[in-house]
């Protein structure tokens, strides 16, 4: 039988294709703009690519975190391998919600953020809510980095629920510096906060 490191190596490999793919759709978009920019007719919302940055860099921390996920053999069974990999679906369905379908019409992104703000910030908070139960489902004591997530969790409520600019463009900014914070705590050495959780 194969160890147990090739084993969940087999089975963190779905969940990390899913996260690629929402990488692979921001960057692709991203690249689709650089080639046509001048052709195209694009209206440009400050807020809207501070999002997409942000959204780039959960999907990076996401990869870079669940590596660090460490289970026995008696923690994995098909639900919790399920449960895996709702956090990577979550977040690419909010990614391909964001990413415009750029052709020849003319695209405003302050109106296409407010079109999608409802949808995308519903899936980031079932996404938030999904990290704070990861490792207690591999029955791991919670993160400590829950304190830091419930706060990303409150601004997804908050943007959710208003859809005045002021406030989108004040919680986009804070979502930006809770990851700076969050990267400075805990998630500069691989596997920092799986270590941290199984203490």
């Amino acid at each position: 039988m194969e160890s147990l490191k090739d084993i969940w190596a087999l089975v963190i490999a779905l969940a990390a294709v899913i996260n690629g793919l929402g990488i692979v759709r921001l960057v692709g978009g991203f690249a689709d703009y650089l080639k046509n920019h001048a052709t195209l007719n694009i209206q440009h919302y400050w807020v809207y690519t501070l999002l997409a940055v942000f959204q780039l860099l959960i999907h990076l921390l996401l990869w870079w975190s669940i590596l660090g996920v460490k289970t026995t053999i008696d923690n994995i069974n098909f639900l919790s391998f399920l449960y895996l990999v709702i956090g990577p679906t979550l977040l690419y369905f909010g990614t391909s919600i964001m990413v415009p379908d750029i052709k020849d019409k003319p695209v405003d992104l302050r109106t296409e953020y407010y079109n999608f703000r409802k949808t995308f910030f519903s899936i980031l908070i079932i996404f938030w809510l999904w990290a704070i139960f990861i490792w207690a489902v591999f029955g791991h004591s919670f993160s400590p980095t829950v304190p830091l997530i419930a706060v990303w969790l409150f601004i997804s409520l908050v943007l959710r629920l208003t859809d005045k600019p002021k406030v989108h463009a004040a919680l986009i900014v804070a979502n930006c510096v809770v990851y700076v914070a969050f990267i400075a705590i805990y998630a500069m050495q691989l596997g920092e906060v799986g270590r941290l959780a199984v203490q």
